[in-house]
């Protein structure tokens, strides 16, 4: 009996043991098309989600590119805007200063200051009233030269020193003429009421006469330039910085250019055009405005300067105020793809 028994639990036992194993097989068959499925699906998954972002940080790219070309359009045309009214700023002080004939007193006083712009003045009048006067002409001369380094005596001249100035620059083409009338008013004799008109020998200048036109139209040129370049930069949406900083580097160069044109150039380059007496007229009138020039250039400069230093520290607490840049975070981003 127990052999006949245990053939047949030994038979039984394989027959369960494959029945077992075609169970585990027919479910790992089954399974097995289910996992290889869900796989396909999270590549296929994986992949569109990778093209997705990859589309969207284009996109981000393009529009930060666009942004930052419209940020520099904007701060160039402010720049290009500030730089030319500096340079209408600096002629038209340059006009003020060196081509602005006046009868004001105080002009008339600092060009007769010249020696030789008021040695020439004396000579002309001594020569022709002297002997109606019945005095010498070196006498005469000497009392005329005293007459125009006076305040009250540069008055009564400021009319033909006036006339002087604008022909020099072309401005008058007319003889500079010193009346009868003024030969009275200056020597204080009547006799000298019955001379004849006396003309002042002063030239006109070509170089001066162009210099004086073209400055004009730059200023003009410049402020237009300025006014339009400013509209447009403000409506591209510039930054606060970049506005700032237009302003600063226009007030520098507005300094530069009040102190180089107001000064710098009459009593320069300015005195060279024309061998002529009358030249002196411009390193009297620069000196003469001096103070305002310089008032005017290092103010300028000065507040640039502060301007400029102002928009550099604010630009640096905002980026210690950043804790990751846009550029940055668009690289993290790639890399942990």
């Amino acid at each position: 009996m127990r052999r006949l028994l245990e053939p047949a639990r030994e038979e039984g036992t394989p027959t369960v043991t494959a029945r077992t194993s075609s169970k585990s097989s027919t479910s790992e068959h089954a399974s097995h098309p289910r996992t290889s499925h869900n796989d396909s699906l999270r590549g296929l998954w994986t992949t569109l989600s990778v093209t997705d972002c990859t589309e969207q940080s284009c996109k981000w790219s393009q529009i930060c590119q666009t942004l930052l070309v419209r940020r520099s359009l904007a701060g160039l045309l402010l720049l290009v805007s500030c730089v030319l009214m500096a340079i209408s700023i600096s002629t038209w002080w340059f006009q003020h200063v060196a081509f602005s004939p006046s009868t004001d007193t105080s002009v008339a006083h600092a060009i007769l200051g010249d020696a030789e712009i008021r040695s020439d003045v004396a000579t002309l009048i001594a020569s022709a009233d002297a002997a109606p006067l019945n005095v010498s002409t070196t006498q005469l001369k000497e009392f005329v030269e005293q007459i125009s380094r006076l305040n009250d005596g540069a008055a009564l001249m400021r009319g033909f020193v006036s006339d002087a100035h604008a022909r020099l620059i072309g401005e008058n083409d007319a003889p500079v003429i010193i009346t009868p009338t003024e030969q009275y008013t200056i020597v204080r004799d009547e006799r000298a009421a019955l001379s004849p008109d006396l003309t002042l020998p002063v030239p006109i200048v070509g170089s001066l006469s162009f210099i004086n036109t073209a400055t004009r139209w730059i200023m003009i040129a410049s402020a237009a330039g300025a006014l339009l370049l400013f509209i447009a930069g403000f409506l591209t949406r510039p930054e606060r910085g970049e506005l700032t900083f237009a302003l600063a580097v226009g007030l520098a160069v507005t300094g530069v250019g009040v102190i180089l044109l107001g000064y710098l150039v009459p009593v320069g380059p300015l005195t060279g055009l024309s061998e002529s007496t009358w030249m002196g007229i411009f390193p009297r009138l620069a000196n003469k405005s001096l103070g305002s020039t310089l008032l005017l250039g290092i103010t300028s400069i000065v507040s640039g300067v502060i301007i400029m230093l102002g928009t550099t520290s604010l630009r640096q607490r905002r980026q210690r105020s950043t804790p990751l840049s846009v550029s940055r975070y668009r690289e993290q981003q790639a890399w942990s793809r």
